[in-house]
This record gives C-alpha cells, sequence and structure tokens, in this order.
C-alpha cells in the first residue's frame, strides 16, 4: 500500500473519525509490510490516532475536516517526494521537520480544548 492509498481512505469514507480510524490500522499494517519508511507510516498514524482522540467525542465541523485532511495529505506529499529524491539526508529532514510539525499541531490541538 502506498502512502497515496491513505489519503484515498480518508478521502472516501468522508474525512471524518471512522475515516481516520481506518487509515490508522492501514498505517500499523504498514509498519511491518513497509520497513524502508516504517517511521513515515508511524507519523502518520500518530496523525490519524490524534484525529480520532480529539474529535471521536466531539463535533467535527467540514472546515476542520478539510484543513485537518489537507494537513495529512501534505505529509504524504512530503514523505513520498523525499522518497523519490532519494536521499537520506533529505528522509531524515523530512522525517524531522514533520514530526516537530506534529508535536506542535499536537499541542495546539489540546490547548484549544481547554479554552
Amino acid at each position: 500500500m502506498s502512502m497515496t492509498e491513505l489519503v484515498k481512505i480518508i478521502e472516501d469514507n468522508g474525512k471524518g473519525v471512522r475515516a481516520y480510524s481506518e487509515c490508522n490500522r492501514a498505517c500499523r499494517d504498514q509498519l511491518v509490510v513497509q520497513s524502508e519508511t516504517a517511521a513515515a507510516y508511524f507519523l502518520l498514524s500518530m496523525v490519524s490516532e490524534k484525529f480520532v482522540d480529539t474529535y471521536d467525542d466531539q463535533p467535527l465541523s467540514s472546515s476542520i475536516a478539510e484543513a485537518e485532511f489537507k494537513r495529512f495529505k501534505g505529509y504524504v506529499g512530503q514523505f513520498e517526494a523525499s522518497e523519490r529524491a532519494a536521499d537520506p539526508a533529505e528522509k531524515l529532514n523530512t522525517l524531522n521537520r514533520i514530526a516537530d510539525e506534529i508535536a506542535n499541531h499536537k499541542l495546539r490541538l489540546e490547548d484549544a480544548k481547554f479554552q
């Protein structure tokens, strides 16, 4: 399964909580199968899981769903571009940059829940 197929899972299932739950399962399956890109699949799994944890019992507006989908799709695009470049330094930079973005986004989501 390619990372692009993860985007399709979310899109085909309405960009909601169940779509991200299915995506998370697919990411976890790929951790074993795609050992060379396991770190990327792990980070995408974290994004999917956080989406489910955040919105499972909360109302989800279409604008938030679309923004989160765009963010996820952007991560997939960045991972795929670094894979095509086949430069180990670029792959590591991409992983580190996205991990930092995920960590900062997670903090913003948690802050928003308490305001």
